[in-house]
């Protein structure tokens, strides 16, 4: 059976990173321009229009696709909400089956990304708008952390073809690293060292 995989997330959760890596498989028709150019306008997306527009939703050739919005996303210069539920009804009336994943980033860093790149944090906005989704979630940190074992586990979990080739260009810089201080001190650290021996490196027999 032919599969839409829809990726959404937060604005600036990785959603280009995410659609740059489920749709790198051959075999996967996907948001190409993005294999070539680092960032995208969301507008320029080959399913844009239908997030607006889901009555007119045709697919391309293939078995398998993978489309990308955020929620809220630009659209025309204009900030809405996409139809992501509508989209997936269209497709399984076409005998597509639509898998809807939602990319799950620290929120902290998450709302300082929003603010700094838009002014303004819209993370509520998805939380609402997915908590009536039946969707699977992936981790924006468990990529940076695990990678290849990462990528191969979603494919299993979304029953979706990936590949693991190539994925090195995304992971030379971890994009939460600039939103990253030391803690220099915290109110527990003394607790946690009162008592505490000096550290042994014990064999287990």
């Amino acid at each position: 059976m032919k599969k839409l995989l829809i990726v959404a997330g937060p604005q600036g959760s990785g959603n280009h990173l995410f659609a740059r890596l489920l749709s790198a498989h051959p075999n996967v028709v996907g948001w190409d321009s993005l294999k070539d150019n680092y960032w995208v306008p969301s507008d320029e997306e080959p399913f844009a229009r239908y997030w607006v527009h889901p009555e007119e939703l045709k697919f391309p050739e293939g078995e398998f696709f993978c489309a990308n919005v955020s929620v809220p996303f630009f659209y025309d210069g204009v900030r809405q909400v996409p139809k992501i539920k509508e989209v997936a009804y269209q497709a399984i009336h076409q005998g597509v089956q639509p898998i809807i994943a939602v990319i799950v980033r620290d929120r902290n860093i998450n709302e300082l990304q929003q603010v700094r790149v838009g002014g303004e944090c819209t993370i509520d906005t998805a939380l609402e708008y997915f908590k009536d989704l039946s969707c699977h979630f992936i981790d924006h940190e468990a990529f940076f952390l695990w990678k290849e074992k990462y990528i191969e586990y979603l494919g299993r979990l979304l029953e979706f073809p990936v590949t693991t080739e190539g994925i090195d260009n995304f992971i030379t810089v971890d994009a939460n690293h600039k939103y990253v201080f030391p803690c220099k001190k915290h109110w527990l650290d003394d607790e946690i060292r009162k008592g505490r021996k000096p550290f042994k490196l014990r064999q287990v027999e």
